[in-house]
């Protein structure tokens, strides 16, 4: 029996076969890439909304976008990538861009973490760096309005700070600190230039007057008056809000009052210093007085009974007045930020007292009437009281004192009638070189020119 011996495949032969076999794992990559695809896609776009709505999330809690550039310059370039053309190679494609989309949020949470510690930490060091300086003002004797709005200021951000959950509000506690810190240093460079100017101008003070210890007090309590009343004037005119400047002149009045406590220093190099910060301060207040007036304004001193017209800042019109006094009679003129309600050419006085009081007058006929206050207070003619016996301590006379008018002089009363508007502000103010707390503590009416009682 002959043995039969296998004849090798030639390649003819195997062609067909290794075709076949290609076409059938073709066709089943084919089906598998097609099934793939859209799952893998799915998961990578995902991961692509969520990613996107975490940096949604980061610029509501603060990080700007320089601050997320580290993400989202990545992520610009990941949705660059366009799909293979080469269909078994999709899958892949989008599983790699999903884990690179995993990373991406992984490194997006570490750099909020780091940026957050960091803004934290900010905003600790500007609040203390601020706190340090508005203390190093203090002790350099800055003004003490300007400290205290620093100090408000601080206080602001501190509070922002200690209840700051975001990286948002940590950075805007550092910002409203760094903002006091500038300031704070500006006011205490300009402080220390000013310590300066008022240590030479104490030395020039020596030379001038000797060193006369007593001649240096008197021109210190004269300044100490002047500015008192000055920042009197600005302070009642600030309580009708008239007047622009009222923060510089708190400022000047600060600086002002911390001087005149050198003054009665027996030390005459400390009562110079006292004396030139005094007289610089109050220098300063009655510029911005001025500065700060309105278009027209009308002051009277209680103390030195007399009355300034002021018309753009300039003294158009200045002479003697009687005023009436009040806590010793019945009746007396109102202080406070009033301002001319009507004016009357002639007008008859009526007496609002009854025939048998010690109070009565007849009806009297004056001819230039402007009136200030809601109870009939005016300033106009006094054809009774001779001019000369207008001015100082005639407020205290019962023969010259009004019922609470202002008495000028005939000529001076219809000039004054002419030029004065309605709605002039008219202040009347004690003027005596107190405090300025206790002239304000004074003021009788309000703004409209109606008294707070009848004493």
């Amino acid at each position: 029996m002959k043995r039969m011996t296998a004849r090798p495949m030639t390649a003819k032969v195997l062609a067909p076969i290794i075709a076949v076999a290609v076409s059938i794992v073709s066709a089943g990559v084919l089906l598998w890439s097609n099934a793939a695809t859209p799952k893998a896609s799915a998961v990578s776009q995902q991961r692509r909304q969520a990613l996107a709505a975490q940096l949604v999330m980061a610029e509501k809690g603060g990080y700007t976008s320089g601050d997320l550039s580290p993400i989202t310059s990545q992520l610009k370039t990941l949705d660059g990538d366009r799909e293979p053309w080469w269909i078994p190679g999709r899958p892949g494609f989008y599983d790699g861009r999903a884990a690179q989309v995993a990373r991406l949020e992984t490194q997006l949470k570490t750099l909020e973490q780091q940026l957050y510690r960091k803004a934290q930490a900010n905003a600790s060091e500007q609040v203390d760096a601020a706190r340090a300086e508005i203390e190093q003002n203090r002790n350099s004797n800055a003004a003490s309005s300007d400290v205290q709005a620093l100090q408000q200021r601080l206080n602001t951000a501190a509070k922002v700070e200690s209840s700051a959950h975001t990286l948002g509000a940590y950075r805007s506690a550092a910002q409203q600190a760094q903002s006091v810190l500038q300031d704070a240093t500006t006011l205490y460079n300009e402080t220390q230039q000013e310590n300066q100017a008022v240590q030479q101008a104490a030395q020039q003070l020596l030379a001038q007057t000797g060193g006369d210890l007593g001649a240096i007090q008197q021109a210190g309590r004269q300044a100490a008056a002047s500015g008192r009343n000055d920042a009197s004037i600005a302070a009642y005119l600030s309580d009708g809000a008239m007047i622009k400047s009222s923060q510089i002149i708190q400022a000047a009045d600060d600086r002002l009052e911390l001087f005149a406590g050198m003054i009665s220093s027996g030390d005459v190099s400390q009562a110079a210093q006292g004396t030139a910060g005094t007289q610089r301060y109050a220098s300063r207040i009655h510029d911005g007085l001025i500065a700060g007036m309105p278009g027209q304004a009308v002051i009277v001193s209680f103390d030195t009974q007399h009355l300034w017209a002021y018309e753009n800042g300039r003294v158009v019109m200045d002479n003697a007045v009687t005023t009436g006094v009040r806590g010793v009679t019945a009746y007396g003129t109102d202080f406070g930020p009033m301002k001319v309600l009507w004016k009357s050419h002639p007008w008859t006085m009526h007496s609002p007292f009854p025939s048998g009081s010690q109070y009565w007058y007849p009806d009297t006929v004056v001819q230039w009437t402007a009136f200030f206050t809601s109870t009939g207070e005016s300033i106009h003619d006094a054809y009774w009281e001779p001019d000369s016996a207008l001015g100082p301590g005639s407020q205290f006379n019962p023969a010259t004192r009004s019922h609470g008018c202002i008495h000028l002089p005939f000529d001076k009363a219809q000039w004054f009638f002419n030029w004065v508007q309605v709605g002039t502000p008219v202040i009347v103010y004690p003027g005596d070189g107190t405090s300025v707390a206790n002239q304000v503590s004074l003021i009788t009416t309000n703004d409209q020119g109606v008294p707070n009682s009848a004493g």
